[in-house]
This record gives C-alpha cells, sequence and structure tokens, in this order.
C-alpha cells in the first residue's frame, strides 16, 4: 500500500521545514534550566555551596566594619 499526502500535508511540511526555527517541541530537556543543580557533579555542587558560603561569610564581614 503506497502511502501518499494531501496537498495540504505538503503544503505543511514545506512550511515546516523552511518557517522559523523558532518553533521547538517541548520536551522535559528544554524544560531543564541551562544550570540544573542535579545535573552537576558532587564536587562542582560542593565548590557552588563553598563559594555561596564565601559571599556570605564576606558580606557578614562587611556589615560588622560598618557597625564598628
Amino acid at each position: 500500500m503506497k502511502h501518499q499526502h494531501s496537498n495540504d500535508d505538503a503544503q505543511h511540511d514545506h512550511a515546516h521545514h523552511h518557517g522559523a526555527a523558532a518553533h521547538q517541541h517541548l520536551t522535559a530537556a528544554n524544560l531543564r534550566p541551562p544550570v540544573s543543580l542535579l545535573a552537576m557533579s558532587a564536587w562542582q555542587r560542593l565548590a557552588l555551596a563553598l563559594l555561596v558560603l564565601a559571599c556570605l561569610w564576606g558580606v557578614v564581614l562587611w556589615a560588622l566594619q560598618e557597625v564598628a
């Protein structure tokens, strides 16, 4: 049995292939943010946690100097 496309299907395929690249199908991979904690290794998560703690400690030291 031969599969035939109607004229409307052929026009849709043509528009779909040559249309703007803005159309993207939604998948689980598309919904994931570019930087995901789950995608990081344990070392990367540890480094990120240490960086956040260092920044917070810096803010605390700055605030203590302002008060003194």
